[in-house]
């Protein structure tokens, strides 16, 4: 019981009080004034002894218009010190609108420039002196003008303050927006760029399976018996896989869905294996030659890697009419080294309507690396050659 009775002490003492509403903050200033106003003309006999006569309700008037002058004072600020400052010349009581006309100038400091602050400053000494000499309340020497200067400054400098606070304040929150904007437009951009990535692993991923499955597709006719089924079974499968990757990426893109999107593991160098098997079974010869230590590679750059080796098959079975491929891994000791070279006749896709040499390139140069693709060494077949710097 104690430790709940902790938690919501707590929990009340955490809380922020919550401010007050702007019109009734506005409110109690100003019958605050009023009643220090009306205090000071009503005890101000003898030992602050009550008096009340004639003069009395006409001055208790003037004090009041002063304080009610207050409430325009954020509109018309010079106005309403040239108001006040009037009434504390013609109020024998001068002091009942001292405040007023001190509020006054404090809020001149608060919202107007300097040169109207300067100029408000002198008006309010020379209104509160003023005052003092016309009813003849005025002593002798230099106390009263010093008090006065004094408690003018007191004003001036609470609203300059004030002021260069609300200034820093706003610039801090005009910062706080731009970088806001900023983020904002960093993370359409990232998002972008992610659809851009997204985009060209679906073309990578659906163009591989599908030239793979056309190419059986065709062969399936002059096949006969257990070669047919094979060949069925073959397209079955790269179908199931082709579908299986598309949905792991689009699930990327329906982060609002139920269902999780699904975690295999990005296919990298190490299922190249698997990749040139299936190009088998869609009757192409392909040679694997690794050179050098295998290692651990960097997330971006295996996953690029499966990509282009990939994509260049896939250029090799849709366009090159090739009947061998050999495809080399060479892991140097600061780049990773693929080569995929046909024998056949076709034409390459670059600078056409395909995306595959594009999207190769584009992974290459995201790593700093080199791509060259064209014909090969003795004018027959096709290469391709990249480098991907560790």
């Amino acid at each position: 019981m104690h430790g709940g009775a902790c938690r919501d002490y707590a929990s009340v003492v955490r809380s922020p009080p919550r401010p007050l509403p702007g019109w009734l903050a506005e409110a109690a200033i100003l019958v605050g004034l009023g009643f220090v106003a009306m205090g000071a003309i009503v005890f101000a006999g003898p030992d602050h002894a009550p008096v009340l006569h004639a003069r009395s309700f006409v001055n208790l008037a003037t004090a009041l218009l002063a304080v009610g002058a207050l409430a325009v004072r954020r509109r018309h600020a010079l106005a309403v010190l040239v108001l006040i400052g009037a009434v504390a010349l013609a109020n024998p009581n001068t002091p009942a609108v001292t405040l007023p006309l001190l509020f006054a100038t404090f809020n001149v400091a608060l919202r107007c420039d300097r040169r109207e602050v300067a100029i408000a400053a002198t008006a309010t000494v020379l209104a509160l002196l003023g005052g003092l000499a016309l009813h003849g309340t005025l002593t002798s020497g230099f106390q009263p003008l010093v008090s006065k200067v004094i408690a003018v400054g007191l004003a001036i400098a609470a609203g300059l303050y004030l002021a260069a606070r609300r200034a820093y304040v706003g610039s801090l929150q005009d910062r706080a927006s731009q970088l806001e904007r900023e983020q904002l437009l960093l993370t359409e951009h990232a998002v972008a760029d992610e659809r851009v990535r997204i985009a060209r692993e679906l073309h990578d991923v659906v163009a591989h399976g599908v030239s793979l499955m056309v190419v059986q597709a065709q062969a399936l006719g002059a096949l006969e018996g257990a070669a047919r089924d094979a060949a069925g079974a073959q397209i079955a499968t790269i179908g199931r896989e082709a579908l299986t990757e598309m949905h792991r990426m689009l699930g990327v893109l329906r982060p609002q869905s139920d269902a999780a999107p699904e975690r295999a593991p990005a296919p990298g160098i190490r299922d190249v294996p698997g990749l040139l098997e299936r190009a088998r079974g869609a009757g192409l010869q392909v040679a694997l030659a690794v050179e050098g230590e295998p290692r651990s590679l960097p997330a971006g750059v295996d996953l690029s890697a499966y990509r282009i080796v990939q994509e260049a098959l896939t250029n090799v079975i849709k366009h090159a009419r090739a009947l061998r491929t050999d495809v080399r891994v060479r892991y140097a000791s600061d780049a990773l080294e693929l080569s995929v070279i046909d024998d056949g006749t076709g034409a390459s896709t670059d600078g056409g309507p395909g995306h595959g040499l594009v999207g190769m390139r584009e992974r290459v140069a995201l790593f700093g690396g080199t791509l060259e693709a064209g014909r090969g060494a003795d004018g027959r077949g096709y290469a391709v050659h990249a480098v991907l710097p560790l």
